[in-house]
This record gives C-alpha cells, structure tokens and sequence, in this order.
C-alpha cells in the first residue's frame, strides 16, 4: 500500500508539472472537465470574453463561461453525461452553434470560428444603446435624460430604442403609456404630459424613418477577473402552462430584448437555509412562491388561494434565521411566511386603518419582520402578530427598499424624494437621512418641470437620484444604496450618518439593488446592462461581470456566503430565469467551481 501510494503521489506530481506548461483549455482536458475548447475570429485570431454556453437536450439549465485571453474556454467538471446544444456568442459578430455528447470520464472539445456582423446594435444591452445617443450639444444631452427619466424604469432602454416608428407611431406609444399605464393626475401623467412633443420629436429624429448615424458603443469584452466566472441558469416554467415556449427569451442576442411583460413571472430570488433557491411570483395564477433545487434545476411551485381561488401573488422576499422564507403578500398587501419544512404558508393580517405592507421586505435578527409601506415601515412580530407603523420624518417619497442594519436598525429608500427613513430598532425613534443632490447641470425649464409635477417610481425629475434597493453590511458599520437614476452607490455610516458617493462604470447602468457578503464586498445589479458588479470598498473600485442574457432586468440580487468565494444569485425578471454567478480562484483549475 504504501508502495503504491508512493507511485500515485509521483504520477500525480509529473500530470501536475505536465499540466502546468499547458493553456488552460489544453490542461483542462486532462482534468477531464467534459467540455473544453478554443474560440476564433474568421481571421484565426483568438478572442477572449466570448461567452460559451452548453445546454443538456431536454433540460432546463444552460451553464455558460467565457473565454481567456488564448480564446480557451472550459467548463467545470459538473456538467452531467448527455448531447448538449453548445453555442459562443459575442456582440458584433453571429452566434456559432455546435451539437456533441458529453460522456462520462472524457472530455468534449469543441472549436468555434465567428462571423462577424454588420448590423449587430440588437445585440446590445440597453446602457450601450444609452452610451450611443448622441452627446454633442447641450439639448441632445438634455433630451437623453428626460429619455432616461421617463421611459426606462418598467423596461430596460434598449427594448424601447431597438424599435423605430415615424412621429405618429412615437406619438401613440406616448399616448398609450399616459392614457393606459397612468391615472388622470397621477403626477407620472402630468411628467409625460409635459415632454411628450419633445420626447416624440427626439424618438423620431434617433429611431425614425429616417437613418440617424448613431456612434455605436458596445462594451469592450471582459478580460482578466470579469471574465473568470461561471453562470448557470435555470428556466422557470410557467405553471398554468408547463409546455409554453417563448419566441425570444435573451439567449441568442441577435434576436433583440424580449418583451419583459412576456417573460415576468418571478420578482426576488432568495437563497434558502436548506441550499434551495426560493422566488417570489406575482403573476403565475397557480404559484405563490417557488422553489429551484440548484443540483438538478427542478422547480416545485406553491400555491396559497386567495379568495377567488387564485394563487396569492408576492414581490418581495427574505429569509429568517429560522429558515422560514417572508414574503411581501401583493394581494393583500400584508406579510407571508412560507416554511421550506412542512410546505405550509401563514398569513399574518394587518388592521385595515393600517398602512398596507409594501413591496419589499427584511428580517432581524431577532425574528422581527420589516416591510416598507406608503407611510414608511412596518414591523411585524411573528410570535404576537402584532404589525407596529413607523411614520418617515418626510411623508410620502415612495418607501420601497428596506434592508436591516448589523445594530437591528431598518433603512427604508425613499425613492420619490432621495430620502431614507430610519428606525432604530431598540427604541422605535425614527430620523432620515437626506441625500446630497445631485451635481449635475439641469436648465431651469427642467426644474420648474420637476418641481410642479413631482415624483414617481417610473417617472422623475431630472434632479432625482432614485435611491431604489439597498443593503447592510451585517458585519460592517455601512448601508449601500443603490442610486437608479443617477447612475451611482451611495456608502452611509450607520454612526456618523455621512453619505458618501461612487459613480458606476457607466452612467446608465440603472443600478437597482444591493447586496454585502461576509467578505464586505457590495455586490449589485446593473438592471439596464445584463450585468453585475462588485464594489471593492477597501480599494473603492468597480468589477463588472457580464451575463450571457440579453434583457435580465435585474431587480434582486443575494449572495450564498456558505462557499467561498461567495455565490452570487439573480433573478432575471425580464427573461424567466434565475442564476448563480460563481467565481474561479485559479483559471487553469476546473476544481476551482464545480
């Protein structure tokens, strides 16, 4: 035995040494990853940052990885035996798809060559179609923000700005948003009201009849650290229609952005105490809450009838100590728990003089339930069922984001006025924290605009930042907000109260919501850009990792802090899918993820 173990350990040095003079791809094939290979341009140049993506027939889970500077690609060894559809796409050039089996114990090789594409712009997430409008006069840049402002909160940009209609068509889409998607003196209304003629004359002169010579800025591909991942996506079928297949749902990105409104079932994913994925559903007539098992990709859905005999429809969604899973109740705006372990759900009413429950949610770490309402917060004591309001300092301002401090304090976004309710958790006294304004140039017409018809979710004022989702550090002394308007992450000291500001990447990001591991790194979601980021905060730095879906509209993100590094999750509420993004410590290993 011990002969023989000597002989194993010089072997295993001499593969080592071996492997170690090889590329990645070529080592990879050694370590038996079961699908590995190279991706070229038609001129035999190596790309790097292309994404490769390999789906198993008949399943409903795509895993994807991205190509090294040498343009080798390889897949962790978690791919199960079976003929999978495998395809490499990257912006500009057309989707290569190749057919092969992967068997177990061997490795699959398959080469790419790509064509480029001359016209390419629907391949383009919507902050590239926003870094293409023109910039070079004062009105040009002013007319893209009120663009921004009013027409890119329910749907990433793109999807509007792929379309092109002469004034007449751009009129009726206006038309439509203020007749149908308003109320008669909503303030979103009277915001549209007042820049239609100029947002349809500014639709017509960049996405009319008429050709306009945008400057197309697509993202250079991700290289180094961005492009060291792997991204596993999992379908989510309807329940009330198992076998419905979409037309387009982002994976080949020549087809353009789908229709959110298509796709949109799920709204937040959560990682669960058991290693399951649970997601809220607000739209599924037959689920309330589902359920993904991340080892096989299978959903078991939920459902709690209201009073119609529909299921329950849910936003919001967090995890307790406990494991229970707490959900925002849409239906009747009040809060519901959901336990992994007997499959049963609980309502928890609210007096009917009491502001409803709001569309996100957090829990303590006492057990104590936190949701933002119309009038600031409520926290529910599960064990009582007793609901507790706590009015903001400011009212009104569009309470959405809620997230729970490392002291047990609950910060609430004030979207509509660039505000944060607090509550201190011990004593229930509330303050707020105002957010600086916003420096950049507004002419004087735009703030009597502004300032006379107010506030919306979907509809700003182009001084607005939109502090939307946000989240404690749970080992820190920091809130992280995201700022969706104005394209930054706010840092606030939950001690001093300081705010201090970081521009992302790209100004039209539209960041959405936030997230902090263990490790203190801010992760958020970049809903206009299929992507997204780390915030380092010891060297203050940005890292954008890409996903290979066009049209995610991103609006939650979660980490599991139980691997490590930490898996990040999203849901993808604009293309029916949920992902994990895991990140490889060595490149050249395929055991770094599996």
């Amino acid at each position: 035995m011990t002969r023989f173990h000597g002989a194993f350990q010089t072997v295993a040095l001499v593969v080592a040494l071996f492997c170690a003079g090889l590329p990645a791809a070529q080592a990879s094939l050694l370590a038996g990853t079961g699908l590995a290979g190279t991706v070229k341009s038609s001129d035999g140049k190596p790309m790097e940052g292309v994404a490769v993506s390999a789906r198993a027939q008949g399943k409903t889970v795509t895993t994807s990885v991205y190509t090294n500077q040498d343009g080798e690609y390889f897949f962790p060894d978690s791919l199960s035996a079976g003929q999978y559809q495998i395809w490499a796409q990257a912006v500009g050039f057309q989707m290569a798809r190749l057919e092969g089996a992967i068997s177990s114990g061997k490795t699959l090789q398959q080469d790419f060559s790509l064509q480029p594409l001359r016209n390419f712009e629907k391949q383009l997430s919507g902050t590239e179609w926003e870094n293409s409008l023109p910039t070079a006069t004062a009105e040009d840049r002013r007319m893209h923000k009120i663009f921004n402002y009013n027409c890119t909160s329910c749907h990433v940009s793109g999807f509007v700005l792929t379309k092109r209609f002469d004034s007449a068509g751009w009129g009726i889409i206006l038309d439509t948003m203020i007749e149908h998607y308003t109320n008669p003196g909503a303030r979103n209304r009277k915001m549209l009201q007042s820049y239609k003629e100029e947002l349809v004359e500014y639709l017509t002169r960049v996405r009319g009849p008429k050709q306009y010579p945008l400057n197309w800025k697509p993202f250079p591909r991700p290289v180094g650290e961005a492009a060291r991942i792997v991204v596993t996506e999992y379908d989510l079928p309807r329940v009330d229609q198992p076998d419905y297949l979409w037309a387009n749902n982002g994976t080949d990105w020549s087809a353009g952005i789908p229709s959110r409104y298509d796709l949109q079932l799920m709204h937040d994913a959560v990682v669960g105490k058991d290693g399951n994925i649970y997601f809220s559903d607000a739209d599924s007539p037959e689920r309330t809450v589902g359920k993904i098992d991340p080892e096989t990709g299978r959903v078991t859905s939920y459902m709690l009838p209201d009073k119609n005999g529909v299921a329950v429809g849910t936003h919001g969604a967090a995890v307790a100590p406990d494991g229970t899973i707490w959900l925002t109740n849409q239906t009747e705006r009040t809060m519901l728990q959901f336990d992994p372990r007997t499959e049963k759900f609980q309502r928890y009413p609210r007096a009917t003089s009491m502001a409803r429950a709001g569309g996100t949610i957090a829990v303590d770490s006492q057990g104590d339930v936190w949701t933002s309402s119309p009038n600031g917060a409520l926290r529910l004591n599960p064990q009582t069922g007793k609901y507790t309001a706590y009015k903001s300092v400011t009212p009104g301002g569009g309470p959405y984001g809620i997230t729970i401090d490392a002291e047990d304090n609950a910060w609430v976004a004030q979207l509509q006025s660039d505000r944060l309710t607090v509550v201190n958790g011990r004593t229930g006294e509330v303050s707020e924290v105002v957010l600086p304004p916003l420096d950049e140039e507004i002419s004087a017409k735009d703030r009597e605009i502004g300032e006379r018809n107010g506030s919306t979710n979907n509809s700003a004022p182009l001084f607005q930042k939109g502090p939307r989702r946000l989240g404690a550090d749970p080992n820190g002394d920091a809130v992280w907000v995201a700022e969706y308007f104005a394209g930054r992450l706010a840092r606030i000291d939950i001690h001093t109260l300081k705010v201090t500001e970081y521009k992302v990447p790209h100004r039209y990001s539209h960041p959405y919501a936030v997230v902090v591991d263990k490790n203190h790194m801010v992760w958020l979601c970049l809903l206009n850009s299929n992507r997204i980021a780390k915030f380092n905060p010891f060297t203050e730095q940005f890292t954008e990792y890409p996903l290979p879906n066009l049209g995610t509209n991103i609006r939650f993100i979660d980490v599991d802090n139980r691997t490590d590094p930490p898996t990040v999750w999203v849901g993808y509420s604009g293309s029916n899918k949920i992902a994990s993004v895991k990140f490889r410590t060595n490149p050249a290993s395929t055991a770094a993820v599996r």
